[in-house]
């Protein structure tokens, strides 16, 4: 039994720029605000989108060479040692875990803030059902979950968009410093501004997990360069609207909810209750992009023996269930944990060194990988020979370093939390590639004996 193949290049889009945009990019945002002064934000977001540019082609001319459910571990399989790549790919897949999580914890904390202030609890039974629905359409078969993911994705994007137009039209489009203020003021940071835009389109490139299921293979490269330009046009109008209503905006860093403080103090109840809705449909956007790219993942790598054999099994609608599920629980699990350490800015910047070092990676593969299949077709190609690869390779490289000691909180210091987080999650993708992969293959090797 294999995937099925369905996917247009509508819901490929959607899957693609949907789980880049969840709640969270709303603190992504404020995150490059606090870098910059006045409304510059947008800038900085542009220069992380050309950058992240660059990664899309990139991951264009893998996906050519090795479509694939597995993605990124194909890619890297065949350009370095096995356990090397495993263990990467392993530590990039907490990207996903982080975005579902801290989406769960910004729509608890966004309806605690509007509907129940005084009753925090009762938000987790509505993220548990939001979860559950996302689990429910992704197990009915990848037709169903692409139309949950288009509906959700294209009316966040569209209703974030709009909202900050008619704030910024509410405020008479008044600027100030939105070019200059990127590079100068008390707080301007560049590069830590460019860092925190890269976040804003974190795990775009995800949507190459579904290579098995796209009607067509060209569908994946144009699918990522109009999510890239969805995401920038919704993220930085978010941003600049911000930035106009709250000059400020230093303060925003203790609430979790900016979008519902834009609209109510923009457009009132009316905007409030809009962006409330927004936030709350990020939930299944997200949950239902992480399901169906990362749960693809695990099964091509359980398929491929490095995982346990259950997480390859599919259900008659041809869907691997217990990822599925898997990846449902732990969701509700880690989305408590985020509740717990109210840590969520720190979260900006460990996802940005997450998506900053896949890119690197990815550059890496490209160079070697034309070393070693310069005969293979590739229908997409990084321009210029070896010059953009090596760049991106450089640029990234950069930048995952800066994201690993960015202090969002403390936009004139730095961190080394992001950095210990980063440890953390390799170290331990790295003892079950050690540890647990070899017996887990021995087992493997055994059922195909028999």
């Amino acid at each position: 039994m294999a995937l099925r193949r369905g996917l247009g290049l509508r819901t490929t889009v959607a899957t693609s720029s949907g789980l880049a945009f969840s709640a969270f990019n709303y603190l992504g945002a404020v995150t490059v605000a606090l870098f910059v002064a006045g409304d510059a934000a947008w800038l900085a977001i542009l220069v992380a989108g050309v950058l992240t540019l660059l990664a899309a082609v990139a991951f264009g001319e893998l996906n050519s060479l090795y479509p694939s459910a597995a993605a990124i571990r194909v890619y890297m399989k065949h350009s370095m040692n096995d356990r090397v790549a495993l263990t990467i790919a392993l530590t990039y897949m907490f990207t996903i875990v982080l975005v579902i999580a801290a989406d769960a914890f910004i729509v608890g904390r966004a309806l605690q803030f509007v509907l129940f202030p005084d009753q925090v609890l009762l938000s987790f039974p509505i993220i548990a059902a939001l979860i559950g629905i996302a689990v429910f359409a992704n197990l009915r078969g990848v037709k169903i979950a692409g139309r949950v993911e288009e509906v959700a994705t294209f009316t966040t994007l569209g209703v974030t968009t709009i909202v900050a137009l008619l704030a910024l039209n509410a405020h008479g489009f008044r600027l100030e410093s939105p070019v200059r203020g990127l590079f100068s003021g008390p707080h301007a940071n560049p590069l830590a501004a460019v860092v925190a835009g890269v976040f804003l389109f974190s795990a775009f490139e995800w949507v190459t997990t579904t290579s098995e299921e796209v009607s067509s293979q060209k569908l994946i490269p144009r699918a990522m360069l109009i999510a890239l330009a969805l995401l920038y046009v919704a993220t930085a109008s978010f941003a600049m609207a911000l930035t106009s209503w709250f000059p400020d905006h230093g303060f925003l860093r203790d609430k979790p909810y900016p979008q519902l403080l834009l609209a109510q103090k923009a457009l009132g109840s009316a905007g409030l209750f809009a962006m409330l809705a927004c936030t709350g449909l990020t939930a299944i956007n997200t949950f239902n992009g992480g399901f169906l790219t990362a749960s693809r993942f695990i099964y091509a790598t359980a398929r491929e023996g490095q995982l346990p054999a259950f997480f390859a099994r599919l259900n008659r609608n041809a869907v691997p269930h217990v990822p599925v599920i898997t990846l449902g629980v732990a969701s509700l699990a880690v989305a408590t944990l985020v509740y717990a350490s109210q840590s969520w800015l720190v979260l900006v910047a460990v996802g940005a060194a997450l998506e900053a070092m896949i890119y690197a990676v990815a550059a890496y593969c490209v160079i070697v990988l034309r070393r070693r299949e310069p005969a293979m077709p590739r229908a997409v190609r990084m321009p210029l020979g070896y010059v953009t690869p090596v760049l991106a390779l450089v640029i990234f490289s950069g930048l995952t370093l800066a994201a690993a000691f960015t202090d969002p909180n403390n936009p004139s210091g730095f961190s080394i939390v992001p950095l210990a987080a980063l440890l953390l999650m390799a170290g331990l993708a790295g003892v079950y590639v050690w540890v647990g992969v070899p017996r887990v293959e021995r087992a493997h090797a055994a059922r195909g004996s028999e």
